[in-house]
C-alpha cells in the first residue's frame, strides 16, 4: 500500500474511534437553581447553589504585599491554610499573576510565588480576576486565568505540587480574543474547569477536564451550556467522580437570581 494511502488510513481509523467513543461525560438534563443571597455563591457537585463567604473573606483580609489590583484576589481553603491568587500590576501596564498562603486566617502572608509573569497586554487592573482551588486530598492548587501571552490570548491553567510554594509552568486550556471568566474544581485525580468559551460568536461556556491532577487535560468540551440565549460565569465543582457546572444568562455585575446547571458523571 503506498504511503499516502497508508496516512489516510490512519486518520480514517482515529477518527472512526473518535466517533465511536463514549462522551467524557454522562450528563443529567439541565436544570434552573435560585441563587441564594450572600456576597458569593459556591456550587456542589449536587448541583446546588449555596451562598458562600470566600469573596467576602478576600476583601476582609489582609492584602499580600505589594500592589494587589483591587477586586483581583481569590482564595480557596484546605486544610486550614487559606491559599490565595491575584494580579499584581506592573510598570508596563501589563501584570503578574501571584500567588501566596496564611496559615494564621489571612493576618500574614507568605512569599508570593509567581504563577505566571508573561503577560503581554497592556491593560493593567482591567482584566478579570483568577480562579483559585485547593484541593485536601491531593494537597494541589489549582489556577486558571485568562492572559494575554506572547504566544497569543487565552485561558490557561497551572498548579502547585507543594503547598502553593512554586507553580509549573502555565498550559494553554484554549487560544482566543474574548479574554473572559474562568472556574476551577478539583477532587483527587479529578480536575474541572469551567470557561468562557473565547472563540464563540454568542457567549458558551465550555469545560476542560484532567484525570490527571491537571498534569494533563485530556478533554475539552464545547459548549457545555445550551444552545439558547447568551452563557457566562462559570461555575464549577467536583466530588468523586461527580461534576456541575452553573452559570448566568447575562453578564451583569451582580450575581443574577436565578442560574443554569448540569450535573455529570465523568466516565
Amino acid at each position: 500500500m503506498p504511503p499516502a494511502t497508508l496516512v489516510a488510513s490512519a486518520a480514517l481509523l482515529v477518527l472512526a474511534s473518535t466517533a465511536c467513543s463514549p462522551p467524557p461525560v454522562d450528563w443529567a438534563a439541565q436544570q434552573w437553581v435560585a441563587r441564594p443571597t450572600g456576597a458569593a455563591v459556591v456550587l456542589g457537585a449536587d448541583g446546588i447553589v449555596r451562598a458562600a463567604s470566600l469573596t467576602a473573606l478576600a476583601a476582609r483580609l489582609e492584602p499580600p504585599s505589594g500592589p494587589v489590583c483591587a477586586g483581583s484576589l481569590r482564595v480557596a481553603i484546605a486544610r486550614r491554610t487559606i491559599y490565595g491568587v491575584w494580579w499584581a500590576p506592573r510598570p508596563d501596564s501589563g501584570a503578574r499573576l501571584l500567588a501566596a498562603r496564611s496559615t494564621d486566617d489571612g493576618r500574614t502572608w507568605s512569599a508570593a510565588a509567581p504563577v505566571d509573569t508573561t503577560d503581554a497586554g497592556s491593560t493593567g487592573c482591567r482584566r478579570e480576576p483568577p480562579a483559585i482551588a485547593a484541593d485536601s486530598m491531593s494537597g494541589y492548587v489549582h489556577v486558571t486565568y485568562a492572559l494575554r501571552a506572547v504566544e497569543g490570548p487565552g485561558l490557561f491553567f497551572s498548579h502547585s505540587m507543594d503547598d502553593g510554594a512554586t507553580f509549573h509552568a502555565p498550559v494553554a486550556i484554549l487560544y482566543g480574543e474574548r479574554l473572559g471568566r474562568t472556574s476551577v474544581a478539583a477532587d483527587g485525580d479529578l480536575v474541572v474547569i469551567g470557561f468562557e468559551d473565547p472563540n464563540s460568536r454568542v457567549p458558551r461556556i465550555g469545560l476542560a477536564l484532567s484525570n490527571s491532577m491537571g498534569h494533563i487535560f485530556e478533554h475539552r468540551i464545547l459548549p457545555v451550556s445550551d444552545d439558547n440565549g447568551t452563557a457566562v460565569r462559570p461555575l464549577t465543582a467536583a466530588r468523586g467522580r461527580r461534576i456541575a457546572v452553573a452559570w448566568a444568562a447575562d453578564s451583569s455585575a451582580a450575581m443574577p437570581a436565578t442560574l443554569s446547571v448540569r450535573i455529570g458523571t465523568v466516565r
